[in-house]
């Protein structure tokens, strides 16, 4: 679904970490316009337009950001990283077999459930292109770990 183009590259590099970013952008705004992530909210609903409004600004801006840096991480820190070739098919991979789950999610186990594992295989991605840009796109991060925490909790 969302990664499936970044799963078949079979040599990803700079121009699909690229990609991901905008991806994972694309898939957090589906999060934010859906009605089935209600649960994100259901605890204070005035979160959702506040997410909104801080995706809308502030985290895009963080991913636009990080989407340029890719161009000036030297090779060396990719690889080290697993953020070029193999490891990263393996990790666009992994989300996508995820990310495909979605049209048949209410069958096999609860949108929370899927949303959990998804964002926890973008996480292996993401965490390692912040830390080789150097921190930048980090609220990024930091934003797609808060919608996640608020997963986290017991209904």
């Amino acid at each position: 679904m969302w990664f499936t183009e970044l799963a078949e590259v079979r040599e990803p590099g700079r121009e699909e970490l690229q990609r991901f970013v905008e991806i994972t952008t694309r898939f957090l705004s589906f999060v934010l316009d859906r009605r089935d992530f209600g649960f994100l909210w259901e605890d204070d609903p005035e979160l959702l337009g506040l997410a909104r409004d801080t995706f809308a600004t502030d985290v895009m801006e963080s991913a636009n950001d990080l989407r340029k840096q890719v161009e000036s991480i030297p090779q060396e820190t990719l690889a080290m990283h697993g953020l070029v070739g193999s490891p990263l098919r393996f990790k666009f991979r992994v989300m996508d077999a995820i990310g495909r789950q979605w049209e048949r999610v209410r069958h096999q186990f609860t949108i929370r459930e899927w949303f959990k594992r998804l964002i926890d295989a973008i996480d292996a991605a993401l965490d390692s292109l912040i830390a080789a840009a150097g921190g930048v796109g980090s609220l990024l991060k930091e934003f797609k770990d808060a919608l996640s925490a608020l997963a986290r909790t017991v209904p």
